[in-house]
């Protein structure tokens, strides 16, 4: 790569900081297994811990791959299969909610055509998924503990917005797989992932918690405060809505009522380079193999058809399908990037991002905490700079 032109990474954050629309940032560029950038900005250090929220999912992915692997599931079965209480759904629709004609597949929840949704307030299917967090969230203040297949259940009495399989809409399958992992395997979902991924890929500040001795390590999150998108600390309000969607404690040290597939997890920069490693290699990391080839060639193809990619409503989202809890890059003439056919990855809530490019042997994690989301202008600016010093 042309190490010139990654440095102008540099000059874009440190502007976005000398505006006060960025404090704190981490980055890490490597191009055929070579670290070739790497920084922190503001308030973050090499070694700060982040929320990372839905880049959570991409490692769920990993878990079930595995599952996979081994025969122990189909990706075709049914998930009442695993978790009864999705045998008989319920579909909001003109009339009415209704029985849904069709069952959620494991495959449709990895590529986010169940039906079901997040919390919010804007159809009938999210209001009462809204009121089970709610519901929930009551309970776990009372005392209450919960196995990560006691609130898949819970969230199966939320009706689906639409059949499965019919359109792509961003919800909770995620969090579902992660009730499906835990329950073929027997273990708690964060036992899985660190003995199949969290230890073979030296991820060792990823978890669902921060160790104590190691919560001066966290990053700050911020919020916007007035249209120009200069930041302040979040206060108490967010972090309590932050945490609500990740079924997480304020406090950090505190264990999760709910090990969500989702978007529970903390990491670190290093950690996720390690995982983004295994990913572009193959499914090997320093030699030892978490997935097969075959398997990593399937996560990363496009598996929604014209109907359903013309269904996502994601701003940063043009040009790609998705599949697997990843989007993939199909058309980079509508994308108006200069990144490559095939690159895939995800970002999480306050503003975190991965990309992995095959073809160019190239992987980014970039790391932010900002409540409100990326400036998907400077994220463009900072990947095509990326692809530009290739």
């Amino acid at each position: 790569m042309n190490i010139v032109k990654l440095y102008r990474l540099n000059d874009l954050f440190n502007a976005e900081l000398k505006k006060q629309k960025l404090l704190g940032a981490s980055i890490a560029v490597e191009h055929h297994n070579r670290r070739v950038f790497q920084n922190s900005y503001g308030s973050d250090g090499r070694d700060s811990i982040y929320r990372i929220f839905s880049m959570s999912k991409p490692i769920t992915t990993v878990a079930v791959m595995i599952l996979y692997e081994r025969g122990l599931i189909d990706l075709n079965d049914s998930i009442a299969k695993y978790l009864p209480e999705f045998q008989h759904m319920k579909v909001c629709n003109k009339q009415g909610t209704v029985d849904a004609k069709k069952q959620i597949t494991i495959q449709s929840l990895l590529n986010m055509t169940s039906g079901l949704v997040y919390p919010g307030t804007d159809t009938e299917a999210e209001k009462a998924m809204a009121r089970l967090y709610e519901e929930i969230k009551q309970k776990v203040k009372m005392g209450r503990e919960f196995s990560s297949a006691e609130i898949c259940n819970i969230l199966a009495q939320a009706p689906l917005e639409f059949e499965p399989g019919e359109r792509w809409k961003y919800g909770s399958s995620a969090d579902i797989l992660g009730g499906l992992v835990e329950v073929v395997s027997g273990q708690r979902l964060s036992e899985f992932f660190k003995k199949e991924l969290f230890e073979p890929l030296e991820m060792v500040d990823t978890d669902f918690k921060v160790k104590e001795s190691k919560l001066t390590r966290l990053a700050t999150m911020y919020m916007r405060i007035d249209e120009q998108g200069h930041l302040e600390v979040a206060d108490k309000k967010t972090m309590e809505a932050l945490t609500l969607l990740t079924f997480s404690p304020i406090n950090p040290i505190e264990e999760p009522c709910f090990e969500t597939g989702g978007a529970g997890l903390y990491s670190t920069l290093e950690d996720y380079m390690h995982f983004l490693r295994m990913l572009v290699n193959e499914g090997v990391y320093n030699g030892k193999e978490i997935l097969g080839r075959k398997t990593i060639a399937f996560m990363r193809k496009n598996q929604l058809n014209q109907t359903q990619r013309d269904s996502i409503y994601f701003d940063g989202l043009a040009g790609y399908g998705y599949s697997n809890l990843l989007r993939v890059m199909v058309d980079n003439t509508t994308a108006l990037s200069n990144g490559s056919i095939g690159e895939y990855g995800w970002d999480g809530l306050p503003g975190n991002y991965f990309l992995v490019d095959p073809e160019e042997g190239l992987i980014v994690t970039y790391l932010q905490q900002i409540s409100q989301g990326p400036d998907l202008t400077v994220r463009r600016a900072m990947r095509q700079i990326i692809y530009a010093s290739l």
